[in-house]
């Protein structure tokens, strides 16, 4: 469950680039010969639509129904007794609740007679509600689809890049506070949970681990409105040089990214930084898209060879896994550019060396 601050500002996202938004998905529906896009999502994975609608998914689950003409419409098991707030933070007017969500999709788009309905990103779907949806929907043409509404996320628009900047900020310098020396791994990941809930994060996912030779590994993903923002960072040490080797390596990961550079190439940028850290010690370099991290990137593909997208914001993670089980990671959110990437978790805060 989600614990933090929903916020609807024009100041922030213009009323018309929601419009916008949804206006495009529906000109892709058409353009594939779509009726109705079903968008399912849950307290884990509701990101596709929060960018539609700015609605979060608190709790439970819902289900989105985006026709090619015509208003979205938010399909649910919650009372009504929700719906004023949903209104309230959301861009959405036309809310249904029910039992289950095969007989609200089959009361919403009524009796097929040859159109298409499709399951956006199907392979994110529950089995069970998937079915659910197929057997009440027996007159259309029930498909599955791309994820085009996440597609549509992979480029932030200018006041999503203000977003990001103004969250990649606050995380970085609450993160770089926390990761000071003297501290407990309690007492970091409280030093998060208090700054970045009291900063307006909606959500906050915070780990410290101990690492080899005292040193702890802190690692924060953030929610800042529906946009996501990650920085690890290593805390203590003392005299041990590997601690220094990974954050130069991560330092030339950054250094390497740009438009259409891979994960494999940022490791050999990131290489002889890497062969200073101790033998028997397993690296990692990766990067793995915001739109993902709700999840850490578990559900997207992310293979050696695929380009950085450019005007895309990722996270680029150095990681170093010992024989013993235990890991440490020092990771970056950054903006690509055709001309390299801008580091914006912390810009201009001091990291610990």
């Amino acid at each position: 469950m989600k614990r933090g601050l929903v916020v609807l500002d024009p100041a922030e996202i213009p009323e018309r680039e929601w419009r916008e938004r949804v206006t495009a998905l529906q000109r892709r529906l058409a353009d594939g010969g779509i009726d109705v896009a079903l968008i399912y999502g849950d307290v884990s994975r509701s990101d596709d639509i929060a960018y539609l609608t700015n609605l979060c998914i608190y709790w439970n689950e819902g289900i989105l129904a985006v026709p090619a003409q015509g208003e979205p419409v938010f399909l649910t098991k919650l009372s009504p007794r929700v719906f004023g707030w949903m209104r309230l933070v959301s861009t959405l007017s036309e809310i249904r609740s029910g039992r289950n969500f095969g007989e609200l999709a089959a009361k919403e788009l009524g009796a097929g007679t040859g159109g298409t309905v499709a399951l956006l990103d199907s392979g994110l779907w529950p089995a069970a509600v998937a079915d659910e949806i197929r057997d009440a929907l027996a007159g259309w043409n029930v498909t599955e689809a791309d994820a085009l509404a996440r597609e549509a996320r992979l480029v932030p628009s200018g006041p999503e890049l203000a977003l990001l900047r103004q969250g990649a900020g606050l995380l970085g310098r609450t993160v770089a506070g926390a990761a000071a020396d003297g501290l407990s791994p309690s007492d970091r990941v409280a030093a998060v949970e208090r700054g970045l809930r009291d900063a307006g994060f909606l959500d906050v996912l915070a780990t410290a681990h101990d690492g080899p030779d005292g040193v702890t590994s802190l690692r924060v993903t953030g929610q800042y409105r529906y946009l996501w923002v990650h920085a690890s960072r290593l805390a203590g040490g003392g005299q041990a040089a590997w601690p220094a080797a990974l954050r130069r390596a991560s330092d030339a990961a950054v250094a390497a990214a740009r438009a259409g550079t891979t994960a494999a190439r940022l490791t050999e940028a990131a290489r002889p930084a890497l062969d200073a850290l101790p033998a028997d010690a397993v690296a990692d370099v990766r990067w793995v898209h915001q739109a993902d991290m709700a999840t850490g990137g578990e559900y997207a593909a992310y293979p050696a060879d695929l380009p950085l997208p450019p005007g895309s914001a990722v996270v680029i993670t150095v990681e170093a896994a010992f024989p013993d089980g235990r890991h440490a990671a020092v990771a970056e959110t950054v903006l690509v550019g055709a001309d390299g990437a801008e580091r914006i978790t912390g810009a201009g805060v001091e990291v610990p060396r």
